[in-house]
């Protein structure tokens, strides 16, 4: 089993979204489940954010000013390949889901949000970052010597 998933508190979340009260309910409700949130107004910002900050989890809208959360996502993902993304938006439609899952979205939510689905699906996250650094603590340690041979 991970042990890292018993300390919630290594998770860092950055929440993206014009929308202040989104961000704020999202920071709560994922505060509250024992995980770091950081938020970010536009995916500048973000971006901005992501080169001073180390994020596990990015969960972002796609209609923002400049810049769109689909965009942000393809930036993301040349500067760390394995964050995890997550897309929501008030504004669904088939080709930007489409667009969201071939471009690397973990998942999609639609707005208004279901807090029940954005705690699972971060508890989850939280669950594959332990996951992977389980896997990567076990297989960087240098291999032991065998005894008694040469």
């Amino acid at each position: 089993m991970a042990r890292a998933s018993s300390n919630k508190s290594e998770l860092n979340v950055l929440v993206v979204d014009d929308d202040e009260n989104i961000r704020l309910v999202l920071q709560k409700t994922i505060t509250k489940q024992g995980y770091h949130v950081s938020t970010a107004r536009n995916a500048e910002e973000a971006l901005n954010m992501l080169q001073r900050s180390f994020f596990h989890v990015v969960i972002t809208d796609i209609m923002m000013g400049e810049m769109n959360g689909l965009e942000l996502m393809q930036q993301i993902k040349e500067i760390n390949s394995l964050m995890q993304i997550y897309i929501m938006t008030a504004h669904s439609n088939l080709s930007h889901v489409i667009q969201a899952m071939k471009g690397g979205a973990h998942d999609y939510f639609e707005k208004p949000l279901q807090i029940e689905d954005i705690n699972a699906t971060v508890n989850e996250a939280a669950r594959r970052v332990a996951r992977w650094s389980e896997l990567y603590n076990r297989h960087s340690r240098p291999p032991v010597a065998a005894s008694g041979k040469g």
